[in-house]
């Protein structure tokens, strides 16, 4: 028997399995909003503050006798300007200093996260579970490097003791009890130097940790204000900004527009920045231009059919560039694109890419904007499949797009409600 299936009228709506797919991997993991847990650590700092070293005596300096030579007094003097700097050093206020930096940055960089989400900063949820991860491996680090302190504090503030004794003898000093004096001294420095060492090995993984987050806040605010310094770039709806780089299109072989390549959720897109000259003097100099600000590429992230990643140029491994190529379907406004990344690597470009054409960066939205999703996903999914006017076939849209032109008609398709 032949299968004879309905073909679906103007009035049909796409069913896609995915529909909701994006959205279930989104509320997968529901975080604790990133202010509150900033504000319980603030608490918990204030009560329980980290100690301070115990402050020392200033050293005394002893005189050498008249009679040493010039080049013994030297030496007294190198040994108790030396010791002065342990002093200094074994009282281990730059790491007092760099655990209260920490404990002041776990407390700030949540607020700066959520300043950023709400500036249309949807995809904070990666940042946020690092920030989570980070904050309770300090919880769990913190006391050990405070305890791990106070034993150092004490421990070199006898050995200052002992050794501050032997550099007050220094005044009666023959050249034998300077040498004995010098070897304390440098002994001292290195149990000193230890101390540190052990104590930063403690917490500066954290450190380093927290400097990559705070960075990447950095790289998002500029991402944002470069957004909004566009007069072309409108985001559509539930579209979320991921990644911007300034870059080059090599339109022409090895040259092209100079601007910026972003990169979200939804699209690919590349504005040009950069003065043009218009007139030149002697056809060298400069002597008329113009800033040209002007949007040249706006992809579906799922017209991209092929990435290619790589570094070109350089010497012995130096000043490579960074190359993305593209490859585009046939339905993109271009077939392929060359860019010349300056300042990020293109491999991160293709792995993120890559995880929106997968659905994975969908699970990275912070929870204000799952709704905003699950909508966007249900009017795409709502168009018809035949435009009502010439009865063309209606492409499968993207996520974000509210109103579709007929290619063959021109008529406006609109998405059908969603109880049509």
């Amino acid at each position: 028997m032949a299968d004879e299936r309905k073909k679906p009228g103007t009035g049909a709506r796409r069913t896609g399995s995915s529909i909701g797919a994006a959205v279930h991997r989104a509320s997968l993991k529901r975080r604790v909003r990133p202010s509150a847990r900033a504000r319980a650590r603030k608490e918990a700092i204030n009560k329980r503050p980290m100690p301070k070293p115990p402050a020392r005596r200033p050293v005394k300096r002893t005189t050498a006798k008249a009679a040493v030579s010039p080049e013994l007094a030297s030496q007294i003097s190198s040994i108790q300007d030396k010791f002065e700097r342990l002093e200094s050093q074994a009282q281990l206020e730059d790491i007092f200093s760099a655990v209260g930096e920490i404990d002041n940055k776990l407390t700030k960089l949540p607020f700066d996260l959520e300043a950023l989400r709400d500036r249309g900063y949807v995809h904070s949820g990666q940042l946020e579970d690092k920030l989570e991860a980070l904050d309770d491996k300090w919880d769990e680090v913190r006391p050990r490097v405070e305890k791990a302190l106070a034993e150092q504090v004490e421990r070199l503030d006898r050995e200052l003791d002992q050794t501050e004794r032997q550099v007050n003898r220094l005044g009666n000093a023959n050249a034998a009890l300077v040498k004995t004096v010098d070897s304390a001294v440098d002994s001292l420095g290195s149990r000193v130097t230890a101390a540190r060492r052990a104590l930063d090995g403690l917490y500066d993984g954290i450190q380093s940790e927290m400097y990559k987050i705070e960075y990447s806040l950095g790289q998002v605010g500029k991402m944002l204000d470069l957004i909004a310094g566009s007069q072309e770039i409108r985001l559509q709806e539930a579209e979320g900004p991921l990644l911007a780089v300034k870059a080059e299109w090599h339109q022409d072989g090895e040259e092209g527009p100079k601007g910026y390549l972003f990169l979200t959720d939804q699209r690919l897109l590349f504005e040009q920045r950069e003065e043009v000259v218009t007139k030149k003097r002697f056809g060298i100099f400069k002597a008329e231009s113009e800033m040209v600000q002007k949007l040249h590429i706006a992809v579906q992230v799922h017209e991209i059919e092929q990435i290619v990643h790589k570094e070109e140029g350089g010497f012995l491994g130096m000043g490579k560039d960074d190359i993305l190529e593209l490859v585009f379907a046939a339905t993109a406004a271009l077939s392929r694109a060359r860019f010349h990344l300056d300042g990020q690597d293109s491999e991160d470009w293709a792995a993120m890419i890559n995880r929106i054409q997968s659905g994975e960066v969908d699970g990275d939205r912070s929870d204000e904007y799952v709704d905003e999703l699950e909508a966007a996903q249900i009017t795409s999914a709502s168009f018809p499949e035949q435009c009502p006017n010439c009865y063309a076939a209606v492409p499968q849209q993207p996520r974000g797009v509210t109103t579709y032109t007929c290619e063959f008609c021109g008529a406006t398709v609109q998405p059908l409600s969603s109880g049509a």
